[in-house]
């Protein structure tokens, strides 16, 4: 009868549940997703045409700082989406600055609609 190793986090470190090809397995897709909610990321997966000059890159870059492609995809697109956010977020800012100083000036805000009229 095989004797259990319990799954502590000593025993995973210590390598005593296995550092080697032989004893690893593929996650299922129930365990990924478990682990995905527990650690807080929500991932969808997604497809996207890309150039395959463009892919090579990317893996080159992510190979050179010792990560993978698709991580460094990801980390690549949400500083994207959170600088492009920001940016929205000025201009919009701007553009209000911009509307509140007209009407404290007394400009009209219909009087624009009359004009393109």
């Amino acid at each position: 009868m095989d004797k259990k190793i319990p799954g502590t986090a000593e025993n995973w470190e210590s390598g005593k549940l296995g550092l080697n090809e032989a004893t690893a397995r593929i996650a299922s897709p129930e365990e990924i997703a478990a682990i995905e909610q527990a650690v807080g990321l929500n991932m969808q997966p997604i497809s996207i045409r890309l150039q395959k000059d463009l892919v090579n890159v990317l893996k080159e870059i992510a190979r050179y700082r010792g990560i993978g492609y698709q991580p460094m995809i990801r980390d690549l697109l949400q500083r994207w989406a959170v600088g492009e956010i920001s940016t929205i977020l000025d201009e919009r800012a701007r553009e209000a600055k911009l509307k509140k100083e007209e009407i404290e000036r007394g400009e009209s805000l219909a009087g624009d609609l009359r004009k393109i009229a």
